[in-house]
């Protein structure tokens, strides 16, 4: 959706397809073309019941379960998973013929299925027990013994297979075959001895397969971490976002006795496809960890000791009054994290501007042109959004490695693949996408800068572009073309030529999508890799188009949102202009000119080539959930509290502001950042009055204009794209 003259409109591609009418039971039901009967029958609220049958994977037809009739075709009954709609049709689900079958289908799947619910992980939600109980026969005719296997069989670390579970739905076959396209695991033998197992001499070792338990239908695949840990009935249930990358996938936090048992999928198919990585569904274990702050600290004859909030906050502003009585405001300087939710980033931001006066904020991050740079715009935003990845019809990557950063992006780029869409990988290292790439570029460590200027070169010697109105790009790379001559030497003239024919195509294709990785920007040579993609995207007329774009894949969970709010030494909330531009996150952690430190949910000192703070600071606070190696050098230390508990916002990598939600009591002697810094701010003298994150996110929308308008039921449960996201389809 872009906008025009100030309105919404959609493209030519997106527009309602022609819908088929059809009757389900005597209900009118009208979908689009090429929808099977079953998601018809949803649509309806009309259960079919379904083993195999899964939306994100084609059709297959194994389990029999989705039996109906339909009238005036042949072979009755027909499976609803398999059929797809046609105009006029007429379906019944509850015919005699339709429940017979059912019944007999869940028969046969009861003969070998073993009597162990009460034991079993998926007792309580349970695809068997709940069509057993409302579709399937009263009893049994089977005496016999049934079959049993040796259990449980770890198919990896984290995933373990009771066989004799398995109703061979096939799920999570088609999982790794289809989606993650990994071959995991794989169907074995034929028959009545078929049964799930992985491929001889490979291991199931996917980033991705925690996916194949949460589809399983019944408790032949689960977790190791989860097994015999709690019942389904005794979980309360949140949803959320994960906070292990930028993707900004959404979760369900499941909770029992406060303390967090499971993170499950919750279907965005904006974001996440539906579908979690490994270190999304499992990595929580921070939350739960006995090694949680639970009280201040601060450091009395060398060591650091209890205290409580209120002797804190009165020695930190004690200590900070003193800093600027000394040093002046400016020796005061800040470093926020990109964990943290927008509403913490911000008045953080906030509190060191306005209460301490000083211009020196910053976080880590990647290197990125100014602001205000009349060419490259904001080169920080990916312009093309994550769904719109599977519609590509090429994808570059260049020093990106999204199934090791950003996994669930690795999902969405071999959706493209199987679309049809070309992958050119241009890096230093083997990525695990290598395999599906049209063209692997193999290029020097750090030369990612190099091949940035090598393509945007290249496209300028192009005669399908126009370059009329971009004489200065034309004249800094002719001012550089000794150096990059120099510099190219080391990619050798295999690179340089598939280099040159990669920004050849990417100008026939009018356009692609072209990712980096932020971090790669950090590294010697490629200061100017976000300026130069950014720039070739605009020559080749990339940005705004369907399909095609440019932008970074961030690190962290909130990193826009940092950027967004400001944790910028050089731009206020919005990217506005500042007064004074302060000093960068490395001018911070080396000039002997900072006295006075403040840390909210960051570790600097591991990013260091001497992990230790800079001897020149007198004062250190910091905020964190846990002793960093920061936090173990500081004077001051504050305990924070997780995303699970407490409320606030987060900005994925392509722009998507989305809540996390409270699902458990905040641990006892923590606070949230965002209390801590308004309480903080209350005790040096400010009339900070903010109640819970809804004030500040009001706020927020009313002083950054790319969050203009927004309220907190905008956010629904699976968040709302800003306008700067908007902006860039314009």
């Amino acid at each position: 959706m872009t906008l025009i003259d100030g309105k919404k409109h959609m493209p030519e591609e997106e527009k309602k397809p022609e819908l088929i009418h059809l009757t389900i039971d005597d209900i009118p039901v009208e979908v689009p073309a090429g929808t099977v009967v079953w998601a018809a029958a949803q649509q309806a609220g009309i259960e079919i019941p379904i083993y195999c049958y899964h939306p994100k994977m084609p059709p297959l037809g194994a389990c029999r379960m989705c039996f109906v009739e339909i009238e005036k075709m042949p072979k009755p009954p027909q499976t609803a998973c398999t059929t797809p709609v046609s105009e006029g049709m007429v379906v019944h689900t509850n015919t005699e013929r339709v429940l017979k079958a059912r019944r007999g289908t869940l028969e046969f799947l009861l003969i070998n299925h073993p009597l162990d619910c009460p034991i079993c992980d998926k007792g309580g939600e349970c695809d068997l027990q709940d069509f057993t109980l409302r579709h399937g026969p009263g009893g049994t005719r089977f005496n016999l013994y049934k079959r049993h296997y040796s259990k449980p069989i770890a198919v990896s670390n984290d995933v373990l297979l009771d066989r004799e579970r398995c109703i061979l739905c096939q799920r999570c076959t088609r999982f790794c075959s289809e989606i993650s396209m990994d071959n995991g695991l794989v169907m074995i033998s034929r028959g009545h001895k078929m049964e799930v197992g992985t491929a001889p001499e490979h291991a199931f070792d996917s980033i991705f397969s925690g996916n194949t338990v949460e589809i399983c239908p019944v408790g032949a695949l689960t977790a190791a971490s989860y097994r015999f840990k709690s019942r389904p009935w005794e979980l309360k249930r949140t949803p959320s976002v994960c906070n292990n990358c930028s993707v900004g996938c959404n979760v369900r936090i499941d909770v029992r006795v406060d303390k967090v048992m499971r993170l499950m999928s919750r279907t965005n198919d904006e974001i996440d496809d539906g579908w979690l990585c490994n270190r999304g569904r499992w990595g929580f274990e921070f939350v739960n960890s006995p090694q949680r702050l639970r009280t201040p600290l601060f450091r009395h004859e060398g060591s650091l000791v209890p205290t409580n909030w209120d002797a804190a906050f009165d020695y930190i502003a004690t200590r900070l009054k003193k800093t600027i009585a000394k040093h002046g405001a400016q020796a005061v300087a800040g470093i926020g994290s990109t964990r943290t939710t927008n509403e913490e980033a911000y008045l953080f931001q906030k509190f060191l501007r306005k209460v301490v006066g000083t211009p020196n904020i910053d976080h880590y991050h990647g290197l990125f042109p100014a602001p205000r740079d009349r060419l490259t715009g904001k080169p920080w935003m990916m312009t093309n959004s994550i769904a719109e990845i599977e519609k590509a019809s090429h994808l570059v990557l260049i020093a990106a490695d999204p199934y090791q950063r950003q996994p669930v992006l690795n999902l969405r780029i071999k959706k493209a693949i199987k679309g049809g869409a070309k992958l050119s990988i241009v890096n230093a290292h083997e990525t695990e996408l290598d395999r599906f790439a049209t063209r692997k570029i193999t290029i020097p460590q750090h030369a990612a800068g190099i091949a940035a200027k090598l393509l945007l070169k290249q496209a300028l010697s192009n005669q399908n572009i126009k370059t009329d109105g971009y004489e200065d790009v034309r004249t800094k790379l002719e001012r550089e073309d000794q150096s990059l001559q120099a510099a190219t030497q080391t990619l050798g003239p295999e690179a340089i030529s598939q280099l040159q024919h990669l920004a050849d195509e990417i100008i026939e294709a009018r356009g692609a999508i072209m990712l980096y990785d932020e971090m790669a920007t950090r590294t010697p040579d490629c200061e100017d890799l976000a300026a130069d993609l950014q720039t070739l995207a605009v020559l080749t007329n990339t940005i705004g188009r369907p399909g095609a774009g440019v932008g970074p894949l961030f690190e962290d969970a909130n990193s826009l949102g940092a950027r967004d709010m400001g944790l910028l030494p050089d731009a206020l909330p919005g990217y506005q202009l500042p007064a004074q531009v302060g000093m960068s996150y490395e001018e911070i952690m080396s000039s002997p000119q900072i006295k006075a430190l403040y840390v909210m949910g960051a570790n600097p000192v591991r990013h260091l080539a001497k992990p230790e703070l800079p001897s020149s600071l007198e004062f250190t606070i910091v905020q964190d959930i846990v002793l960093s190696e920061t936090a173990q050098q500081a004077d001051v230390v504050l305990p924070a509290v997780t995303f699970a508990e407490k409320d606030g916002t987060m900005t994925n990598v392509d722009h998507h502001v989305q809540a996390i939600r409270r699902t458990l009591r905040p641990l006892p002697g923590a606070k949230a950042d965002w209390e801590i810094l308004t309480e903080l701010a209350q005790t040096m003298g400010q009339a900070w009055d903010y109640d819970s994150p809804c004030d500040i996110f009001l706020e927020i929308a009313d002083k950054n204009p790319f969050y203009a308008s927004l309220t907190w039921q905008d956010l629904g449960l699976h968040g709302i794209r800003t306008q700067e996201q908007e902006l860039a389809h314009a």
